[in-house]
């Protein structure tokens, strides 16, 4: 039985809280850091030395434009740095508060977020990613409790 939009707009916020928790999108976006940062020490400190060390080369024009790659390696890493944690830190809840109490367990501690499904098309993966629905889904952040809600904004093409 095919899942319904609101099934599957579900299962991705919920799965997207757990990574969110779990520290997945941090750690995926320091390690994009670190390797820009890497590219950068290479290019400014690294190859620019070598080339440095080669005669007969304009070394003015060279030099100066690898370190600027290397500055601009550097800016990236510190940019992708600064967003990890604003936002994508494990210790900021997920969503955004949503008035009222849980219908469940009768807390309050209801977020929700816009979720856009994304997936690949079945028995066709060359055909890249396929965009599925789009909605609001609220969840409940009580420990235990299985309240998930979703409303449709934009269906599935299919």
């Amino acid at each position: 039985m095919p899942a319904t939009d609101e099934d599957l707009l579900i299962d991705d916020a919920i799965s997207q809280r757990k990574s969110h928790k779990r520290g997945y999108n941090l750690l995926a976006t320091l390690s994009l850091a670190a390797g820009f940062a890497a590219v950068g020490w290479v290019l400014a400190f690294w190859l620019r030395r070598i080339v440095k060390s080669i005669p007969l080369l304009p070394l003015a024009a060279v030099t100066n434009g690898l370190l600027v790659l290397g500055i601009i390696a550097f800016v990236i890493a510190g940019v992708l740095i600064a967003g990890a944690f604003f936002a994508a830190n494990p210790w900021s809840r997920w969503g955004d508060a949503v008035s009222g109490t849980c219908p469940l367990c009768g807390k309050r501690s209801l977020r929700s977020e816009t979720i856009e499904h994304a997936a690949w098309e079945e028995g066709h993966p060359e055909a890249g990613i396929r965009k599925g629905p789009r909605g609001v889904v609220t969840l409940c952040e009580t420990p235990g409790c299985p309240y998930a809600v979703a409303k449709v904004t934009t269906p599935s093409a299919g």
